[in-house]
């Protein structure tokens, strides 16, 4: 190709692209030009990137610290901005998008040079790269680093020049080229942050994942196909890809390669880590940054990232890192934090952090190098401390001497529980996801003492105030199969009584029968008493719960007449409790009332269980309102909810809330059969506001009574 120019212009461009780059050569016409700026001027942008999704706030971010130019603070050096973040997040994509934005306003030249393939660079090696792009032949040039940074600065001082270093691994090697060009700037892009440079030297910027309605915006100009952003499926997609440019890129495009995957299908062959290894391998540019990232760290902090790999926990916390590395806490933050700087974790978000999708298959990848005894001791130590602080947790919310087959005891003996009730929610809440991680990872190793343990422990205690159904159905199934291998009878009655609970609750009756049966079979067969009490107890709670109260009485007269003759009354309250809905339901109230006084008496003698002393105080209003006796009725459900309300306002439980819903009901029928309508509504709209913010779908019905 040739071109030709003839005439008289004050300036010209050529342009022409080379190589992926846009390169673009300016002669400035005789008598416009100042006699120091170069004949030509130089820039070399990139191809401007087609698939930039979102970023305004990060391009505004940029402009700005554009804007707030060095020359404003009294400095002689050039502008310097860092555009941090993970590898495959979006970095070279910004900085080639915001490189086209800018580059025609710095008159002497700009100057893009791409980093990735030269990860050892220098600052030597960095300047000679700027002097070839201003056009310095390569015999001109200096050998020596120091030589070659002067002859940069040379050139450059005084001049309007824009430079971006994409993909620096090694970012304080700029601090070495020091341009006393106040005009210009020095834009990098880089995996690991900026905090080698004083905060008055660069305007750093941290480039997050894609928020999920822009996730799903990128995979759907990727695929060329319409998705529901709220779709099940096309959230787990961008969830599983990180909500990250570069993980949905590729399989965005692997989608419409072939044509006949859907969204999940594609998240579940993401869900494979072989999967993930492959979209690892088939970006080298992520893949080496990482390699390179790690190589840099010290022994401490490489031993930590890549015992985070193999870790089966999807967040970590101090206390856990901790024992991980058998440290303090001080330590294992350090270390966290250091790892956060590279980039190679992500967080704290409420204490925690965690490994992006990729990172962690590279982690995992690189625990290969770990000696395999000491990385199985770190597991173990991980394991036992989720058992112990969970065994601890179990204990602050749930009735100290209720009956458990995990055997945690000797790890909490003679400690002082680190927990409150609430605190002890809130943590079993935050490591729910851990410990089903932990479950599972237990089986998987034949670790069937640790799957019992966590699933009678902190999972049952967690399912009893915050429902998981799905994910502890799952994880309660795994229990039933590690007490089965266990040969404990006891143990897996104790487990199908869970499963029991948990069916009946999702209305999959004949599965809770099913488990029901096989759990009363199993206690039988190990003879333990308490635990056929309870198997009794549960499959009389599956028939009340379908409304077959004849059912539900035998059953609940066979578990009390066992705790009975153990001398448990609080057993024997527990089923007289049920045993009094049973007699209400076929109409037996003044039976059903005997239970319920016979229940609160004995309740008496067990003051810390005041929960099921308000609920007996709930079931005795609604029997007395079905009697007739409103005022009587109205007295019990008041006194029930003053006692349910005082415990919430102490400990802020999310169950207790919901369980006042119930009560604020039936106190409403109450008083309008007394009259009191507006008091009565109002109790409605307690009961209709609660049931809202639970996201129950009573919340309709009780709003379609009000209107």
């Amino acid at each position: 190709m040739t071109n030709e120019y003839r005439g008289d212009a004050h300036n010209v461009v050529q342009a022409g692209q080379v190589g992926g780059f846009e390169q673009h050569l300016h002669f400035h016409g005789p008598g416009t030009a100042p006699p120091e700026r170069f004949p030509e001027r130089p820039v070399s942008v990139p191809a401007e990137p087609v698939l930039l999704v979102d970023r305004q706030c990060e391009r505004d971010r940029l402009h700005r610290a554009l804007g707030n130019s060095s020359h404003a603070n009294g400095s002689s050096g050039a502008t310097l901005i860092a555009l941090c973040g993970l590898s495959g997040i979006g970095k070279s994509t910004l900085a080639r998008s915001f490189s086209w934005q800018v580059h025609e306003r710095f008159e002497d030249g700009f100057c893009y040079i791409d980093c990735h393939a030269r990860p050892d660079a220098g600052h030597g090696e960095l300047a000679r790269s700027c002097l070839r792009r201003i056009g310095i032949a390569d015999q001109d040039i200096p050998a020596l680093d120091k030589d070659a940074v002067q002859l940069l600065r040379d050139r450059t001082r005084g001049r309007r020049m824009g430079f971006v270093f994409d993909g620096l691994v090694r970012p304080h090697q700029l601090r070495e080229l020091k341009l006393a060009a106040p005009e210009s700037m020095i834009l990098f892009t880089s995996q690991h942050r900026a905090a080698e440079f004083p905060s008055t030297e660069v305007s750093s910027i941290d480039l997050d994942r894609l928020s999920h309605e822009h996730a799903v915006e990128l995979l759907a100009r990727i695929t060329e196909t319409d998705l529901d952003a709220t779709d099940p499926d096309v959230v787990r997609l961008v969830e599983r890809c990180g909500r990250t440019p570069l993980a949905l890129e590729f399989v965005g495009r692997k989608i419409r390669r072939l044509a006949h995957w859907t969204p999940r299908r594609a998240a579940d062959w993401l869900a494979d880590p072989e999967h993930g290894l492959q979209v690892l391998h088939d970006n080298p540019e992520v893949r080496d940054t990482l390699e390179l990232a790690v190589t840099d760290l010290p022994a401490d902090q490489a031993v930590l990232y890549r015992l985070l790999g193999v870790s089966p926990c999807l967040t970590f916390e101090t206390g856990a890192v901790a024992a991980l590395l058998d440290t303090d806490h001080e330590e294992a933050e350090d270390l966290l934090h250091e790892l956060r700087a590279a980039n190679l974790v992500r967080g704290p978000d409420n204490g925690r952090f965690h490994l992006h999708d990729l990172v962690r298959v590279h982690a995992g990848e690189r625990a290969e190098d770990l000696d395999g005894e000491s990385s199985e001791a770190a597991h173990r130590r991980l394991v036992t401390h989720y058992r112990r602080l969970g065994a601890h947790a179990d204990r602050a919310v749930m009735e100290p001497s209720r009956m458990r087959v995990a055997g945690d005891e000797d790890l909490v003996l003679g400690e002082d529980n680190p927990f409150t009730k609430p605190g002890a929610l809130r943590w079993l809440e935050a490591e729910f996801p851990n410990i089903l991680a932990l479950v599972h990872d237990a089986r998987h190793r034949g670790d069937d003492e640790t799957v019992l343990a966590l699933c009678d422990g902190a999972l049952w205690t967690l399912h009893n105030h915050h429902k998981h159904y799905e994910e502890t159905l799952r994880a309660f199934e795994v229990a039933t199969g590690a007490a089965d291998r266990l040969g404990d009878p006891v143990a897996l009655a104790r487990t199908r009584i869970l499963r029991t609970r948990v069916l009946m609750e999702c209305h999959r009756f004949a599965e809770a029968h099913e488990q029901a049966d096989r759990a009363r079979e199993a206690a039988a067969s190990a003879g333990h008493r308490q635990v056929l009490a309870s198997a009794y107890e549960f499959h009389g709670r599956v028939y009340l719960e379908q409304r077959d109260y004849e059912s539900a009485t035998e059953l609940f007269r066979s578990a009390w007449e066992i705790s009975e003759q153990l001398g448990k009354p609080r057993g024997m309250a527990l089923v007289e409790h049920f045993t009094a809905q049973a007699h209400s339901g076929l109409g037996e109230q003044e039976k059903a009332l005997e239970y319920l006084e016979t229940a609160a008496a004995r309740l008496a003698d067990f003051p810390n269980d005041w929960r099921t002393s308000a609920k007996v105080k709930v079931t005795t209003g609604v029997v007395l309102r079905r009697m007739g006796r409103h005022r009587q009725a109205v007295e019990r459900l008041e006194l029930a909810i003053a006692e349910l309300s005082a415990h919430r306002c102490e400990e802020h439980d999310e169950k207790l809330l919901f369980e006042l819903a119930s009560p604020f009901e039936e106190l409403a029928r109450s008083l309008r059969e007394l009259g009191e309508g507006e008091r009565a509504e109002k109790c409605l709209r307690e009961a209709a506001a609660i049931y809202e913010r639970a996201g129950s779908p009573k919340a309709e019905r009780v709003r379609a009574e009000l209107d």
